[in-house]
């Protein structure tokens, strides 16, 4: 993967950058500030942070494999330590960053890698290109020729390239769906029909990628959705472009009932819905059918459905209850 100024200057925006009160510099002497590089054009980034509810300093690691930021606190002697993983996202990758030499920074990763950096002066940007989109759609680009990989998970539908001498990128945008992709835009003009461009990007401008609904489009999950039982359970199954929502309700009496809400991604191949996100609520109602009390037993919950090829029915798997399997079949509709 290229390293580009544009991805350092995006990096840079997403810290917040500036200073802290002078009390804290008195009573921690760190000095290394600004943009760092090693050897194998890996590249490192510290400020002091500005965020009230992030104190510390902002710090962001750019490697072939990773690219990660987030706040850092002192630790022992003159370092700064903690997660790079910022705290709205899963996982740890935990740092120790010292100063190294007159000017240099070493970055020592738990159980990974250390990084020897030394400062480097980045050219200022002056060519500025936004990219958005128009409609329901994701954009993807990379420097170069080659073409960029769409990772249907975590799309973006914008994104700014900041550089500062005219460069080579390629775009693609990609249609969710239901939607197809009409043209590229370049400062309101119209640009290319192809989802795929390579442009030299010489000067600052605005490209939209835009997207309209295909109305000849048919959902091909639609066929799951419907009404289950399975003994004492009931589930509901309701699709909604690429998001399947499915809701079990388990009937513990006359007035009680533990109430499993699941949404995620059907494999079109296998048929399955590998889900992280699933809610248990423990629910009671009155005579009238009203909620009177509610209390959540578990978020973020995990475990699998997989429907039948026929649509008439599903197992259901959850990892936090232990149920493994569970056949649901299709209620039959009423007439």
């Amino acid at each position: 993967m290229k390293k580009t100024i544009s991805l350092l200057l995006c990096l840079f925006l997403v810290f917040g950058l500036a200073a802290c009160s002078s009390s804290k510099q008195e009573e921690f002497n760190w000095t290394r500030e600004g943009t760092f590089q090693d050897e194998n054009g890996n590249y490192l980034m510290i400020y002091l942070s500005e965020d009230i509810d992030h104190p510390g300093w902002s710090v962001g690691l750019y490697t072939e494999e990773e690219m990660l930021g987030w706040f850092l606190m002192p630790g022992e002697g003159n370092t700064l330590h903690g997660n790079l993983v910022p705290d709205y996202e899963e996982g740890e990758f935990i740092v120790t960053v010292s100063e190294e030499g007159e000017d240099g920074v070493m970055v020592e990763v738990e159980g990974g890698e250390t990084y020897h950096f030394a400062p480097v002066d980045m050219p200022d940007a002056t060519i500025f290109v936004s990219i958005n989109t128009e409609g329901m759609g994701a954009i993807d680009y990379v420097e170069g020729e080659e073409t960029p990989e769409h990772d249907p998970e975590y799309p973006f539908q914008s994104a700014q390239i900041n550089i500062a001498e005219p460069a080579t990128y390629t775009i693609l945008a990609t249609p969710h769906m239901g939607w197809k992709f009409v043209k590229w835009t370049k400062n309101g003009e119209d640009l290319s029909t192809e989802a795929l461009l390579t442009l030299e990007l010489a000067e600052s401008a605005d490209l939209i990628a835009v997207f309209e609904m295909d109305e000849d489009w048919v959902n091909p999950l639609a066929f799951l959705e419907g009404d289950f039982v399975c003994d004492r359970a009931n589930a509901n199954v309701s699709v909604t472009d690429e998001d399947v929502f499915v809701t079990i309700d388990w009937a513990n009496s006359a007035t009680e009932v533990a109430r499993w809400d699941i949404i995620g991604h059907v494999d079109p191949d296998t048929l399955e819905l590998a889900f992280e996100y699933c809610t248990k609520r423990n629910l009671v109602f009155n005579d009238a059918g009203e909620i009177t009390d509610e209390t959540t037993e578990y978020e973020n919950g995990t475990g699998t459905i997989v429907f039948h090829e026929d649509g008439s029915g599903f197992t259901w798997s959850d990892d936090q209850s232990g149920y493994t399997d569970l056949a649901f079949e299709r209620l039959p509709e009423e007439e």
